[in-house]
């Protein structure tokens, strides 16, 4: 993983994770995840996973070497399995890599690890199998396979996994140094920068299962292991349990990252394009480059944007296929290890939809997933293992206060011209004059009981007509916009001036059409409004009509219920919707 491990000894990071207040919705995805820690106190964890075994045990994997079990909720002082004097940890992102058990671990106790080999740092597959203990493997293993890897230290892949079809799968990285300096992506010759497909099964140490890709290849050099190639640092990859699809998560060079794709139904082959491209983007060369011709683009990328701003290394992950969230159903998760962000991504028709679920302050190494198919991470500097949910939604009706409501004459927002608090007691006027000077409706919502952890994920403002002067101010002003002022207003229960008429935290926070349904106008905030409303005090709706410059010289109001209403039902509500992480 490129820079992934260049971060490892950042120390001291809050166990909190930091979440936003809101974030743009994306259909198909789920508002946001909730995160459970379930083993803590751990070092450097790169991977999690199960045995299929009916025990309900996860395994976790440490860089150092060593493999633990987490059994009934605690992690056993016993390791599972210790290599660390078998493997090299001298480059950051050398160490114990992989681990997989196979599909019959229940009844022959196999499993099977990746690391890189303290001589010399070549990439190992070993087996291994249990021991009369089922909580300590027998530490004896058999080498099936050494991919050369001594020139530079980065890039080893190191994700192994068995897919739907019972053959292991080995992904290998394109064996370091930056931009691929041997073309070893696109070199068929050589395992490195491909993802490889063995059966254990059929012989010692493993045999090439027929159907291959490259089986029988007229050019006796390649290897007939290969199933796909193109690849860069394919440091973790997963099989959809439902579907049996291949994801695989690409670590990019200094611009994009990606999300590769394989349906179940491919017969092996896909050239993802490294080192000519590096996600949808020239590499070699730099530009005017002509894609492969087997090449297979991604389904999913993300530039890192500046300074790695966005991001800088992916961190391939899963499809949720557990039942105790269905609101992940289906959704494959991925990460970036840098950022701690959290992306979905889902397939609507023949399109693939990615959009950003959460941010956290996990330095997230890998994601797995236990034999019920509820899905975990690693947090790499936290020495965490942390279970993935849904959350659950909750929602609070705010009406607005009618000490704080009212309505302000002016022409703009700054031209101090004055205005009114409460003129009426009981409505707030919207539309023009016949001074051809506007109304500004002024609603106060007192919001500070909200959860300050609160994540809002949508918010509804809903306004009740009292009736109208003139013409409808809808005709010529058009529509009705929202404006939100944040802000803890002096601590004044009297509004001033200054309240009012201060610039707004954000304009076009929503707005209202003229479509009201039994004397109702309700309308949905933008997602740009969310991270204004105030989880620590009042927040203030600004309303106004579109256009402001009016020459009729008429008068043409429409007025509101306010908080001063009689009738609490007709007061104008705000509706939030959150959850907490």
């Amino acid at each position: 993983m490129r820079k992934v491990f260049a971060l490892l000894l950042v120390s001291g990071l809050l166990l909190a994770v930091a979440v936003p207040q809101a974030r743009a919705a994306t259909a198909g995805l789920p508002p946001g995840l909730k995160f459970t820690t379930v083993a803590s106190g751990l070092t450097r964890p790169v991977f999690v996973t199960h045995a299929g075994d009916g025990s309900g045990r996860l395994f976790i994997v440490q860089q150092g070497g060593q493999v633990l079990v987490l059994k009934n909720g605690s992690v056993l002082p016993t390791p599972f399995l210790d290599v660390s004097g078998r493997i090299t940890t001298t480059g950051n992102e050398q160490g114990l890599l992989g681990l997989a058990f196979h599909p019959n671990y229940a009844a022959n106790g196999r499993f099977f690890i990746t690391y890189t080999r303290k001589s010399d740092g070549d990439v190992v597959l070993a087996e291994f199998g249990v021991s009369s203990n089922p909580d300590v493997a027998d530490p004896t293993p058999t080498v099936l396979l050494t991919i050369e890897h001594s020139a530079h230290l980065n890039h080893n892949g190191g994700m192994i996994a068995f897919g739907p079809d019972g053959y292991l799968y080995q992904a290998v990285g394109d064996g370091g140094g930056g931009g691929d300096p041997d073309d070893n992506g696109q070199d068929l010759t050589t395992p490195l920068g491909k993802l490889l497909r063995l059966d254990v099964d059929s012989a010692a140490p493993y045999t090439i299962p027929a159907d291959n890709p490259f089986v029988g290849d007229p050019d006796p050099n390649v290897r007939e292991e290969i199933w796909a190639y193109g690849l860069r640092n394919p440091w973790r990859f997963s099989f959809d349990r439902s579907t049996g699809d291949l994801f695989t998560g690409d670590v990019g060079q200094n611009s994009q990252e990606e999300i590769d794709f394989q349906p179940a139904s491919s017969s092996g082959g896909e050239n993802y394009g490294w080192s000519i491209l590096e996600g949808n983007l020239c590499f070699k060369p730099a530009s005017g480059c002509a894609p492969p011709a087997d090449y297979v683009a991604p389904v999913a990328v993300y530039d890192h944007g500046p300074n790695d701003s966005v991001g800088c290394s992916v961190t391939g992950g899963y499809v949720y296929r557990g039942s105790q969230s269905p609101s992940l159903a289906g959704v494959y998760f991925y990460a970036d290890f840098c950022k701690g962000t959290i992306w979905g991504l889902v397939k609507n028709g023949s399109n693939w939809i990615s959009g950003l679920v959460t941010d956290t302050s996990y330095l997230i190494s890998s994601f797995g997933e236990d034999e019920a198919g509820e899905l975990y991470l690693t947090d790499l500097a936290g020495g965490r293992v942390v279970r993935i949910s849904e959350v659950t939604l909750l929602t609070k009706t705010f009406r607005s206060n009618g000490k704080y409501d009212g309505f302000v004459l002016e022409s703009g927002e700054t031209t101090n011209k004055g205005g009114y608090v409460n003129a009426t007691g009981q409505a707030i006027f919207l539309g023009d004059n016949t001074a051809n000077r506007q109304y500004r409706g002024i609603l106060h919502f007192h919001t500070g009981s909200l959860p300050d952890n609160a994540v809002i994920t949508s918010a509804s403002l809903s306004l009740k007509r009292q009736g109208m002067v003139g013409a409808n101010p809808f005709i010529d002003l058009r529509y009705i916009l929202i404006d939100i002022r944040t802000w803890n207003f002096s601590g004044n229960p009297a509004l001033q001036a200054s309240d009012f008429q201060a610039a707004a935290s954000q304009n076009w926070a929503g707005k209202f059409r003229n479509t009201p349904s039994k004397g109702w106008y309700s309308t949905t905030l933008l997602d740009r409004g969310l991270p204004h409303i105030n989880l620590k005090g009042t927040t203030q709706m600004r309303l106004r009509f579109r256009f402001d410059d009016n020459n009729n010289s008429q008068a043409n109001i429409i007025k509101f219920y306010s908080g001063d209403s009689a009738n609490f039902f007709t007061r104008p509500r705000l509706v939030v919707e959150y959850f907490i992480p």
